[in-house]
């Protein structure tokens, strides 16, 4: 079991929209229990908690070269608040992360029209004009 608060990493898992939450998930520590996640959500955060469930995942395991490579177990808790709950933007940056994302959708593009010809395999690039 976790010692402290300080002890017991949680990370927001991204909500659906901001506005107006009344059930969250968190990605914790295996070794977190229910009571202390809602304890630690009530004091620091100060949110009325109804109930919280968990469930222990398992991380995912790769092979590469012959070796097992494994991300680390861990749980994800479902919380239930008495009042909804909304999330400022300072709390979770969700225009951020939509931003960031139409950005990422912009470069796919670009490749998909074949401006990047210099990209590609066997194609030659004349660094001094910039052009292939």
């Amino acid at each position: 079991m976790a010692g402290s608060f300080t002890d017991l990493p949680m990370k927001l898992l991204t909500p659906s929209s901001s506005s107006n939450i009344k059930e969250f998930a968190l990605k914790t520590v295996p070794a977190a229990s229910k009571t202390e996640i809602k304890s630690f959500l009530q004091s620091m955060f100060g949110l009325q908690v109804e109930k919280v469930r968990t469930l222990n995942m398992q991380g995912k395991k790769k092979r590469r070269g012959g070796h097992l490579i494994a991300r680390p177990n861990y749980k994800k808790a479902y919380v239930t608040l008495k009042t909804p709950f909304v999330f400022s933007s300072d709390f979770f940056p969700v225009s951020a992360i939509e931003e960031d994302t139409k950005g990422m959708d912009k470069l796919s593009n670009v490749s998909e029209r074949g401006e990047w010809k210099a990209l590609q395999l066997g194609a030659k690039y004349d660094f001094s004009q910039g052009r292939t």
